[in-house]
């Protein structure tokens, strides 16, 4: 059912590329319709293989059912990259891919300016597909796939926070009125792109990629192409949207605005967006006083105080929703280093859970700060009784210790990818932002994965880490992880037996 899905967002690519090779004489149609063939075809045989088990599957399976169908979309995907021709490395086509479809947005791509638009519009349906999630999508329109509770299990497997929000009686409900939010999000942005310099094909691609906080542009220097301050402001005001938690969305538009006074991580979101701002424009004053900056950065730097705070906020938003937009001053490399190491916090952090946006999120950062300031006051009166609470609900020890288990298993990873890059000859400095670009799912780092660099540059063999990286982040560790214990794959059968 799931490549199903894939093969109707292939023929409606298909769709697009066939327009412009009537008008342009474009021919990536060709690639996207015998690309839609193969994945139906494979489709179509696991559908008549499931059809005759007479067993479903059990709550176990679900892990290894949402990772795999993640590396499914991937291989199938990266298909149209291959056949059209955009793309001719196995390595690169699937890097491409699976960053579109976690919403990272890393690119091999050089040439996007280049490419015809069938490609462009399948680069932006991928992360667009991928933003609330494939299995979440599945959920919401074809609910025959997963009866009873494993629903609950599979929506948890794959959506991002450290707990489920229902919004209505059942999971697939649930689902459908995340996507409801999430399509007219896209509608609205898309309207509002079109508004201004963008061109219609344009509005409808970059509104996909902005409500995924995924992104991919149709050009290469990004939205800073329409050198319009219009454009930017739409793109802040919805990558904001899309990286709040999407039931309290939902909530707001029932009419419950005490929701942003009460929900502690949006409030704590929001005020970080004010002060990260704020503290970037305070760096562009400042920085020009500092011994060692160069000319070259002092030429970068913005000019003026509606200029530096419209810069600060646009770099701030883009890079704490973990979408990587580029705006008309994108080069923040060039500000120097003073500016890269706050921007890679902000990447790590990312947006809030159950949002579009990557990250370890929000919520998991202030419950890790609560818990270490609980830790000292138990350190200065021990017999004291110390509550650890959450927009005014406490919050059980089990979910404190899988945020710990959470972060300890970042830590490692970083340690582990870092050995990994470095063997692959990358810079101890790349190896480190590089895992964190593409682990946090936003795609664009500094040095070799900086915005003046491109990924297809990177050793082959670490872009086959970092594809894992990708899908590792946007599952949230846990997920993939278990698909390599026993007894995820041991049944109740099997062991009864």
């Amino acid at each position: 059912m799931l490549l199903f899905i894939e093969t109707a967002a292939m023929l409606l690519t298909a769709l697009v590329a066939w327009h412009y090779h009537i008008h342009d004489g474009e021919n990536d149609y060709r690639a996207f319709l015998i690309s839609a063939g193969i994945t139906g075809a494979v489709g179509l045989v696991l559908y008549i293989i499931g059809r005759l088990q007479k067993t479903g599957f059990d709550g176990d399976d679900t892990f290894a059912i949402v990772s795999l169908s993640w590396v499914l979309f991937s291989l199938f995907g990266m298909l149209p990259f291959m056949l059209s021709g955009s793309i001719n490395s196995v390595t690169d086509a699937f890097f491409e891919t699976i960053s579109g479809f976690t919403t990272t947005g890393s690119t091999i791509m050089k040439n996007v300016d280049d490419q015809p638009h069938g490609i462009l519009f399948w680069r932006s349906i991928m992360q667009w597909l991928g933003g609330l999630g494939i299995v979440v999508f599945t959920l919401a329109f074809i609910p025959s796939v997963a009866r009873g509770s494993h629903r609950n299990t599979l929506f948890a497997a794959e959506a991002p926070g450290v707990s489920v929000e229902k919004l209505s009686p059942t999971m697939h409900g649930t689902s459908r009125i995340l996507w409801i939010i999430y399509i007219l999000l896209t509608m609205l942005c898309a309207v509002l792109y079109y508004v201004g310099p963008m061109s219609l094909f344009d509005a409808v691609c970059h509104a996909m990629t902005t409500i995924s906080t995924g992104g991919y542009s149709t050009h290469q220097a990004s939205i800073g192409y329409y050198q319009s301050g219009y454009i930017e402001r739409v793109s802040m005001v919805f990558m904001i949207l899309s990286s709040i938690n999407f039931a309290v969305l939902f909530f707001l538009l029932a009419g419950r605005f005490d929701l942003m006074k009460t929900n502690e991580e949006v409030r704590v979101y929001l005020i970080s967006i004010v002060v990260m701002t704020l503290f970037f424009m305070g760096l562009f004053y400042w920085a020009p006083n500092i011994n060692g900056v160069t000319e070259a950065q002092l030429a970068s730097y913005p000019q003026g105080a509606k200029d530096t705070f419209h810069v600060s906020f646009f770099h701030v938003v883009t890079m704490l929703s973990n979408t990587g937009f580029s705006g008309c001053n994108y080069q923040y490399e060039m500000w120097g280093l003073l500016f890269v190491i706050p921007t890679l916090l902000m990447q790590i952090v990312g947006g809030c859970a159950g949002s579009a946006s990557g990250g370890i999120k929000m919520v998991r950062v202030i419950v890790i700060f609560k818990f270490i300031r609980n830790a000292l006051k138990e350190l200065v009166h021990p017999t004291g009784m110390y509550s650890l609470k959450l927009s005014g609900q406490n919050v059980d020890e089990v979910t404190v210790r899988r945020i710990c288990n959470f972060l300890s298993l970042f830590i490692i990873l970083f340690i582990v990818n870092i050995l990994a890059l470095t063997f692959t000859g990358m810079t101890l400095e790349d190896a480190s932002i590089a895992f964190i670009t593409c682990f946090s799912n936003l795609g664009m780092g500094s040095g070799a994965t900086g915005p003046g660099a491109s990924m297809a540059d990177l050793p082959t063999v670490a872009k086959w880490i970092l594809s894992v990286d990708m899908l590792i982040g946007r599952l949230e560790i846990i997920t993939v992880l278990l698909i390599f214990f026993k007894s995820t794959w041991v049944t109740t059968k099997s062991v009864r037996s």
